[in-house]
């Protein structure tokens, strides 16, 4: 477990005019995040197929932003997969730990809550924070844009940089 330290988590969520499971087997079709999350480059399951318990997954971030000349691989492992409710990642290199949530609520039959956090910790995360924080960042904002996008509507997301842990989508 990672203990969130200043700046972290990164967390925001936003509320979605589509049923949850919907948003559930958007997120499910890997292959096909570039589609809609503008941070993905390319991403997938090593074997094909879609999000799966303790499988792994690889993509390539885009830049956070146009002017910079980046692309940047990363490979998870899957380790936490709650049907409508969440799935969460983790990538271990030496020197760097990181956690990715995405998070799932109904709120009806129609809508739903979506929203990402993340954490990390490690030299190698502390020698960059600050390009860390702004990627975590970028992370958070691109998705809950694609999903409202996909929603074709849905309500301003709200985004936290937390000083402290919060209690935003547990």
């Amino acid at each position: 477990m990672i203990v969130p330290s200043i700046g972290l988590p990164v967390e925001g969520y936003t509320t979605l005019d589509m049923p949850v499971e919907r948003m559930w087997n958007i997120q499910l079709d890997v292959g096909r995040w570039r589609d809609w999350n503008t941070c993905f480059a390319c991403s997938a399951m090593i074997g094909g197929g879609p999000l799966e318990l303790g499988g792994t997954l690889v993509f390539v971030f885009n830049p956070i932003q146009r002017r910079y000349w980046y692309k940047m691989p990363a490979v998870a492992k899957i380790v936490e997969l709650v049907p409508c409710r969440r799935v969460t990642w983790e990538v271990k290199l030496p020197g760097f730990h990181a956690l990715h949530s995405y998070r799932f609520e109904r709120l009806d039959e129609s809508r739903c809550r979506y929203g990402s956090w993340e954490v990390a910790e490690g030299p190698l995360y502390r020698i960059a924070e600050g390009f860390w924080l702004a990627h975590f960042g970028y992370v958070c904002e691109s998705s809950l844009r694609g999903a409202r996008g996909l929603a074709g509507s849905g309500r301003p997301p709200r985004y936290t940089r937390a000083q402290t842990p919060t209690k935003n989508l547990k």
